[in-house]
């Protein structure tokens, strides 16, 4: 059943076409050598690592429930558009952070679909409407909500305990050393957009809020989206023997698994099409 019309939206027409995009910037990042070759050694394994996961998990992710929504299913819409606060999120990080190469123009054709896919979605997906998708007693209210509150806490403290001693200090962070860059875009897409992104979506799901259920299935999907990529990350530096703590990267694995179980559990509380 279709009659919510989200299945005749841009964001779910261009979501094919997304995918090609992404797969070959993906492949492209693993493939041609010239790609990260005037980047630090650190920030070429990171993007790499990003390549592999966007190419193994989020080209599937955004070919599948794109597939799905067009057919009418409403947990593939919620899926597609955690997928383009992803995309949209990484691939600023790309179009920006990433010396001027082959791929750039793929960079931005892939930002921009996203963003205006994004966009077409805000457009479906109204406070009124999300909402009455929902069975209301079997939303993990408080699961979800302190799921994202502690995502969102988490990392800005990760972030901060970098940048304040180096704002103590004068000097930049070691990651903006180690990556060659004037800042460090991670952080900057983190603690300007993301990241109170998650808190919003989170508080106002534990004060049941119907923005809480518009904005959590995106942000949780987009989150672990975001954490599965850093374990991509994590996973080619120690190939690269490049210096790992293996501390975070073990908490950024038990980040990732909590994540998806939480997302699906809050998935499973959408009204299927029948039940409408």
């Amino acid at each position: 059943m279709t009659g919510d019309g989200f299945h005749r939206s841009f964001a779910v027409r261009a979501a094919p076409a997304l995918a090609a995009l992404l797969a070959l910037a993906a492949l492209g990042g693993i493939l041609l050598r010239s790609t990260y070759a005037r980047e630090t050694s650190t920030w070429a394994a990171q993007g790499t690592g990003q390549d592999w996961v966007n190419l193994l998990v989020v080209v599937p992710w955004m070919a599948l429930s794109g597939h799905r929504a067009a057919r009418g299913s409403r947990r593939a819409l919620l899926l597609l558009g955690g997928g383009l606060v992803y995309l949209v999120y990484g691939f600023l990080a790309y179009a920006l952070a990433v010396h001027f190469n082959v791929l750039f123009l793929l960079y931005c054709a892939v930002l921009g679909l996203s963003f205006f896919s994004l966009a077409s979605l805000g457009g479906v997906l109204q406070g009124s409407i999300v909402p009455s998708w929902f069975v209301a007693e079997r939303v993990p209210v408080r699961l979800a909500g302190v799921t994202q509150v502690a995502f969102g806490a988490l990392f800005a403290l990760i972030w901060l305990s970098e940048i304040v001693p180096a704002l103590l200090r004068g000097a930049p962070p070691p990651s903006v050393v180690e990556a060659g860059l004037l800042t460090n875009p991670v952080h900057v897409l983190d603690l300007s957009l993301l990241l109170p992104g998650l808190l919003l979506s989170g508080i106002s799901l534990l004060r049941r809020r119907p923005l809480g259920l518009l904005l959590s299935p995106l942000m949780l999907g987009f989150a672990a989206l975001m954490v599965s990529a850093i374990g991509g990350m994590v996973l080619v530096m120690a190939l690269r023997r490049i210096a790992v703590q293996w501390a975070l990267a073990v908490l950024f694995a038990m980040v990732a698994a909590m994540t998806f179980a939480v997302l699906a559990k809050l998935l499973r509380a959408v009204r299927s099409e029948a039940e409408q």
